[in-house]
This record gives structure tokens, C-alpha cells and sequence, in this order.
């Protein structure tokens, strides 16, 4: 194959790429998804938290997904539920305002949630997760995906899970190769994945620590014919990771201009959303204990932001954090390793 064939074939396959953004409760919230979408771009679709209920879903609950033109990007609602008519009901109302295509989370590790039988407690009990489906099934006028992992206690658990998904009409599955049990300590296994994909009849999307771009040419490597990809904590550390994968080079002036639009809008928000100092900066604080990941000196620049209690010092603490240099891929995996005690 010639260098122009190899360069073609290139440019095909990161264009084919999907990157897709994970959900984080508290965190990707409509104001990050819109201020990421407008100044940091290269996610294909963001996943919104989810939304849950007791037996109905609360118009209140809806505020982060509608109305859904306000949304800068592709974003794909989600619910956490363990009851079949809370779906329907959600996915015809989502259905009624333009959305094609409802997500349903079995991953939450929590275990307030996880001993509701919702999340990943569901995952131990295939049968009340096959009778579910049997009744959404055909039942909403929209798509549903999945979000699961590999099972609550033990691995093994996705065997019967990929079995039930199956017998419907799922969209696509996308797997956390971790158990529930883990939450977000220990590794992401690869090689559980594999075994996913020789089970699955749904297309598959892979989602676990990927934290780098020589961690994601890693999975690519193990997967070559994998094109769809779910970022989590690696693109809330590193918001180019995305970028980087699709092969654009950013200067360090492009870079801090764009984090600095980005944190930009985000702060205009948190201050029209709350009149109290304390509220605000505790949002953003969400955001930058893992964001800080992206800069050499993370500890430094995150304990000054971490403990600023006033608008004023809050904003010095950002400014002087965004001086920094960026951090190497390697200081990117330590932060990594160092939030999952890996």
C-alpha cells in the first residue's frame, strides 16, 4: 500500500470514529455539554445524567434535557429505573419534544441506588430485566440503548445480561468493563469486553479508562474493528482528549484560550443559576477536581481552587491555575490512577 492509500484510509477511519461523552451526575449538566460542545468540540453525542422517578417522572426532573433545541450538540437522554411504565412514559414524552433515542443506565454503582434494584442492582436479577423490556418493548415511540457493566458482584453476571438484551430491539449496549462492586476503583478488563463482543447480537461500545490518547491507540490495538467510544473521567481531566484522538494538534495558546471560554461560560451559568457564593463555587469545584488533572502542578492549582470561598478568590485561583503548563500524558494517567486508586 502506498503512503497516499495509507493516509486515505487514515483520514476514513477518524472520521468513522464516534466519541461519545459519558454521563456524570452534577457534572455534565446542560451548561457543561453546551460550553463543551462550543468551545472544545470533537464529541460526536454526550449522554445526559440520568432521570429518575417514583412511578412518574416529575416535569421538574426534565430541566437538564428540555426544551431539547437548546441543546448545543447530540445528546441522548437516560433513566435509571426498574420500573417498565416510568419508561414508557418517559420515552414517549422525550419522543413528543424531537428525541429519538433514550438511554437506559444499568451501571450506577451507588449503592443507595444499587440496593433499589436500579443501576447495576438490576443487573443480578436477568429475568425482572427481561420482563421489563418485554413490556417497553414496542411500547415507546423512540430507541433504547443500554448502559450496563459487566455485572453487579461478579463478571459473569454479563453473560445472562447480553443474553437477555438479545431477544429485543436494542439500539446499542454500551459496556463499563468494570462490576458494580468496583464503583470506579480498580481497572476497566479489556478482556471481558472481548468475550461481550462474541455474545452480543446489538452493537457494542466500549467505555473504561480511557484516560489518554496511548491508552485509547491501547484498546484500539485490542478492538481494531471498534468505532464507537464512550469518554468518561479521561475527558473531564483532559476536555482535548477527544480532539486528540481525531488527530488535532492544539497549541498551548489554543489550548488555555479554549479552557478559558469554556470555564467562561460555564461560570456565567453557576452564577445565574445561584445568587449564594458558596453554591457556585462548590459546582465548579466539581468540575475541576478533575479538570485540574490537565495541568503539570494538578495538587497546587486544585487546593487553591478548593479552598477559595469568594467569587473574587475563586477567579484569581483559576486565572493562576490556567498559567500552568499543561500536563504530559503521563502526569494525565498519575491524576487518573491516583482518583480510581489504581
Amino acid at each position: 500500500m502506498n503512503a497516499k492509500a495509507t493516509t486515505k484510509d487514515t483520514a476514513f477511519r477518524l472520521m468513522t470514529t464516534q466519541l461519545l461523552f459519558a454521563p456524570f451526575r452534577g457534572i455534565t449538566h446542560k451548561a457543561y455539554r453546551n460550553a463543551f460542545a462550543r468551545h472544545i468540540g470533537s464529541i460526536d453525542v454526550f449522554y445526559a445524567p440520568f432521570i429518575s422517578g417514583q412511578d412518574r417522572i416529575h416535569p421538574s426532573k426534565l430541566q437538564d434535557i428540555l426544551p431539547a433545541e437548546e441543546n448545543a450538540a447530540h445528546t441522548v437522554p437516560q433513566v435509571l429505573s426498574n420500573n417498565a411504565g416510568e419508561i414508557i412514559e418517559l420515552g414517549n414524552v422525550l419522543a413528543s419534544h424531537g428525541y429519538k433515542h433514550l438511554n437506559w443506565n444499568l451501571g450506577c454503582p451507588f449503592a443507595r441506588i444499587a440496593n433499589k434494584k436500579k443501576g447495576c442492582g438490576m443487573l443480578p436479577y436477568p429475568l425482572k430485566m427481561e420482563h421489563i423490556l418485554s413490556q417497553v418493548s414496542g411500547a415507546m415511540n423512540i430507541a433504547l440503548s443500554v448502559k450496563t457493566r459487566l455485572g453487579h458482584h461478579h463478571p459473569e453476571e454479563i453473560i445472562k445480561i447480553l443474553e437477555v438484551l438479545n431477544q429485543f430491539p436494542i439500539q446499542h449496549v454500551v459496556v463499563h468493563p468494570r462490576t458494580g462492586k468496583q464503583v470506579y476503583t480498580g481497572k476497566a478488563d479489556p478482556l471481558w469486553y472481548a468475550e461481550c463482543l462474541k455474545i452480543s447480537k446489538h452493537p457494542l461500545i466500549y467505555n473504561g479508562d480511557i484516560f489518554n490518547l496511548a491508552q485509547y491507540n491501547k484498546l484500539k490495538t485490542l478492538f481494531p474493528g471498534q468505532s464507537e467510544w464512550m469518554l468518561g473521567r479521561g475527558a473531564l481531566i483532559n476536555p482535548f482528549l477527544a480532539s486528540e484522538i481525531r488527530g488535532k494538534t492544539l497549541s498551548t495558546d489554543e489550548k488555555r484560550v479554549k479552557l478559558l471560554a469554556f470555564h467562561h461560560e460555564m461560570w456565567v451559568h453557576a452564577r445565574a443559576k445561584t445568587m449564594n457564593q458558596q453554591k457556585r463555587i462548590g459546582s465548579m469545584k466539581a468540575i475541576w477536581h478533575y479538570m485540574s488533572g490537565i495541568l503539570q502542578n494538578s495538587s497546587e492549582a486544585f487546593l487553591h481552587i478548593k479552598r477559595s470561598v469568594t467569587d473574587k478568590a475563586y477567579l484569581t485561583a483559576v486565572n493562576k491555575a490556567l498559567q500552568q503548563d499543561f500536563a504530559t500524558e503521563e502526569q494525565i494517567e498519575s491524576h487518573f490512577l491516583k482518583l480510581t486508586k489504581q
